[in-house]
């Protein structure tokens, strides 16, 4: 039974969850606000964007943030496409020297802006998330890029949600407090925020704040603490913090069924090697690993006994201490249920790494894992 939403849908595969989206997209009458990390000039980008620009030009409001670092090219193309059609775009915290207007500004400002930019650059806006008319959302694993469908050959695992009701307001709220306080204020007037105990138990659940971001962290490590029966993890970048990766093998050192599903595949190399420096300590402990194999797995899942999230976060340094994400608590007993059935289909006996397994690990993968640790704050 729902309570915060009217409706919850989850999409497993990619081409099912943007024909919905542009489908919503195309009925849109109000307001579309898009954020997202990675917002490319492929196929599918394309797709979205003609989409978008066709709904600006039937009247609705459309605003669109994307992130400095995983949108680094989105200025090549889309923002130029985005401008002249009259829909205005926000980078968020852009590279240094790297924006359109730069070459613009006296030099004063350029080194102000540069050294800002440097301060800056470890805080990513790592969400995916697009809301409709103030009554639908779409969030999850899923960028704007033709990896996560079948434009790509071997498309990605993800996991997306959407959802309606008047709550998806609070989601156009924190949007608003990126694009432009004086917005945010004046939309804060239409839609009351929660008080910080209600945010803090509602089902969406964004990192708009340092307060916010130090509660998820320590609500994380209090579910590892007291859980019961399971603990399952589907996260690509598997970074924990020492207090996490210890939580995680004290959980399995009493008997709850901890496994994590990692992917065998990435496009990050260096998070390969950097994950192995964990599995030592977690294999020996009773924790479950399991590599995924058919393709890069992207979802990001946290199950623990009845509590399941989907969303963009990570388990690692930069999505628990740095960067913007949002998630979502499932709410609907048979969703939960679907996403614990693709677990289980994901993780075969046959996909479980093993003792024997590190030790066929070379000398130089080890020792690369331990330079890659020194900088695990970056990632």
């Amino acid at each position: 039974m729902l309570h915060y939403w009217e409706s919850e849908d989850i999409y497993f595969d990619g081409d099912q969850y943007f024909r919905r989206m542009l489908s919503d997209i195309a009925e849109a009458k109000e307001l579309i606000t898009l954020e997202v990390y990675i917002f490319n000039y492929d196929q599918l980008g394309k797709e979205i964007a003609q989409a978008l620009v066709d709904a600006h030009q039937r009247g609705v409001k459309v605003q669109i943030i994307v992130d400095g670092v995983g949108s680094y090219n989105f200025f090549d193309h889309l923002n130029g496409l985005f401008r002249s059609a009259g829909i205005m775009t926000k980078i968020f915290h852009p590279l240094p020297f790297y924006h359109p207007f730069y070459g613009k500004l006296l030099f004063k400002k350029k080194i102000h802006a540069f050294f800002a930019r440097i301060w800056r650059l470890n805080q990513r806006n790592h969400r995916k998330i697009i809301t409709i008319d103030h009554k639908i959302m779409f969030l999850g694993s899923f960028n704007i890029t033709s990896e996560h469908t079948s434009y790509h050959q071997h498309k990605w695992k993800d996991v997306g949600v959407r959802v309606t009701g008047s709550n998806v307001k609070l989601g156009i709220l924190y949007f608003k407090k990126i694009w432009q306080l004086r917005d945010f204020f004046r939309y804060r007037k239409l839609v009351k925020p929660p008080r910080l105990k209600e945010s803090k138990k509602a089902p969406l659940r964004l990192n708009h704040s340092l307060l916010m971001r130090r509660f998820y962290y320590k609500d994380l490590q209090q579910r590892l603490k007291l859980a019961k029966d399971k603990v399952w993890l589907v996260t690509p970048y598997f970074i924990p913090t020492r207090s996490l990766i210890l939580a995680l093998g004290r959980a399995a050192s009493r008997g709850v069924d901890v496994r994590i599903l990692i992917s065998s595949k990435t496009d990050v190399r260096a998070f390969q090697s950097l994950q192995y420096f964990y599995y030592p300590y977690l294999i020996s402990h009773g924790v479950k690993i399991f590599q995924y194999k058919e393709t890069i797995l992207h979802a990001k899942i946290f199950i623990i006994d009845e509590w399941v999230t989907v969303g963009s976060s990570n388990l690692n340094h930069r999505s628990l201490l740095h960067d913007l994400e949002v998630d979502l608590s499932i709410q609907a007993s048979d969703n939960k249920q679907l996403i614990i059935e693709d677990f289980l289909r994901s993780t075969p006996p046959e996909y479980q790494f093993t003792q024997e397994h590190l030790k066929q690990r070379s000398l130089f993968d080890k020792l690369l894992s331990r330079v890659y640790f020194i900088f695990k704050y970056w990632f």
